[in-house]
């Protein structure tokens, strides 16, 4: 077979296996829940990642596998004919990779601009976290709970402290994962888009018990959250 019949069932093989690829990762939910706006944007951002992916490793793959059954080694042991680079393929290689480059940097600005948003929410929690808990002031309620409860499909302001090591807020389900520093306040947005109760971690190691600094996430509507904070305020009244 000459050179360049290899080389094209080589291209096609790594064609259609890159659209099989593809066309499987397309269909995919990465993340394991997706209960929030930035969640979703996150989400695409992952299946995106991994599409791009997928030609390269079918690259590499296919070079190997298909060296491996045509080139491999026979009886004669002699050093093959010597080989010359190709700069048509070398520039091919490096446009490619570059726009490619390019573009996923312009999608990842955009998709981080998205997430951040208009500085501004309609709700507001203060969350503290100390060794090894985590809790959140309803300032303008006047009262603090162990749980972290938001109303849906309203962009929800989080104030975020630690009083003690380095901690991070994570709500996977949320896509939110915000460091907690020491007498430097952080802040997130979140606007959960789905009902639902979900975890609340410290993704940071802060000491012996972070594994046991859990909570949880209650994402309700307006009204069962009205009733919620009229309860909590009613039991922190003297």
């Amino acid at each position: 077979m000459s050179p360049g019949r290899h080389a094209l069932v080589a291209v096609l093989a790594w064609a259609v296996l890159s659209a099989i690829g593809v066309f499987l990762v397309l269909g995919m939910q990465i993340m394991p829940q997706i209960a929030s706006h930035e969640a979703e944007i996150e989400n695409n951002a992952f299946v995106l990642l991994t599409a791009v992916s997928v030609p390269v490793l079918m690259f590499v793959v296919v070079g190997i596998v298909y060296s491996a059954l045509y080139f491999r080694a026979g009886p004669d042991t002699a050093d093959g004919p010597p080989t010359q680079a190709s700069s048509r393929l070398q520039a091919a290689w490096l446009i490619v990779t570059t726009l490619m480059v390019i573009g996923l940097f312009v999608y990842g600005t955009f998709g981080l601009i998205e997430i951040r948003g208009a500085q501004e929410s309609t709700f507001e929690v203060e969350v503290h976290a100390k060794q090894w808990s985590w809790e959140f002031d309803y300032d303008d309620a006047g009262f603090a709970a162990n749980e972290l409860h938001i109303p849906v499909d309203q962009r929800v302001h989080l104030i975020i402290n630690s009083n003690d090591a380095i901690h991070s807020l994570w709500l996977p389900a949320l896509g939110i994962k915000q460091d907690a520093v020491p007498g430097r306040p952080t802040e997130a947005y979140v606007t959960a888009t789905q009902l639902g109760t979900y975890n609340v971690l410290c993704a940071e190691l802060c000491g012996f018990g972070h594994t046991i600094m859990t909570s949880s996430v209650v994402v309700s509507t307006q009204a069962e959250l009205d009733a919620w904070m009229q309860q909590q305020q009613e039991a922190a009244s003297p």
